[in-house]
């Protein structure tokens, strides 16, 4: 009887055990977007390892469809993506792709991005600034794809090329200087921006259908749309 009672409680504290471990991570799927996916329709999988437990920060890692990593960092929220800290970012074939530092979900600190054969691409600098809610980031020294060095110590001629956007011009002390041009695949138009000390001085897109808008100050939904990780 006692055997019986035994058993029985150690089958019950391993089902709790188990349960425990279950909870405390947390997978979901996403689509390119970042969106929330359903298992049969997702572009990579996002684990939260720490879910279950009351935390500052949260270990989050990024998956792509191959198992292989894509991301991985801590955030300061479990259910909302607030990265702080090092993240480190890979490609699809397992390669680094940058080391990005943030604060509270802002970029701050140095940056460093490779290109897929693990040659170096770029390094810069972002300045957070907490009061004006403004990060500017400094580009201290670009390569290309030839590991020809054209940005040095700030100075130089800059191109970038991410997920949907193209965009190069001149570099001057480390910000944007003078015209750049770009093209964004997402939604659909050509650009072009004068800059002067980083400040955008006044821009003009072109859409599909010829349509040209002129602006003189980025929105926020340009902005994410420019190069952020």
């Amino acid at each position: 009887m006692k055997k019986s009672v035994f058993i029985l409680l150690h089958l019950i504290l391993s089902v709790n055990l188990f349960a425990q471990i279950n909870v405390v991570s947390k997978k979901i799927f996403l689509d390119s977007l970042n969106c929330e996916a359903t298992p049969e329709n997702y572009s990579y999988t996002r684990v939260i390892t720490n879910y279950s437990q009351k935390s500052i920060r949260y270990v989050v890692t990024d998956f792509y469809k191959n198992g292989r990593k894509k991301m991985t960092g801590s955030t300061l929220d479990r259910d909302v993506l607030k990265k702080d800290g090092e993240f480190i970012y890979y490609y699809k074939n397992g390669a680094k792709q940058a080391v990005v530092n943030y604060s509270e979900d802002h970029k701050s600190g140095k940056e460093i991005n490779w290109y897929e054969n693990q040659s170096k691409k770029s390094e810069k600098q972002n300045i957070w600034n907490p009061k004006t809610k403004t990060t500017q980031t400094l580009i201290l020294n670009y390569w290309d794809e030839n590991k020809k060095q054209t940005v040095i110590e700030g100075n130089g001629d800059y191109e970038e090329t991410d997920k949907f956007t193209t965009q190069k011009g001149s570099v001057k002390d480390g910000l944007r200087q003078g015209i750049w041009q770009g093209t964004d695949s997402l939604r659909k138009i050509t650009f072009t921006e004068n800059y002067d000390k980083g400040i955008l001085i006044s821009g003009i897109s072109v859409d599909e259908n010829n349509v040209k808008t002129a602006y003189t100050s980025l929105s926020p939904k340009q902005i994410a749309k420019k190069g952020q990780k």
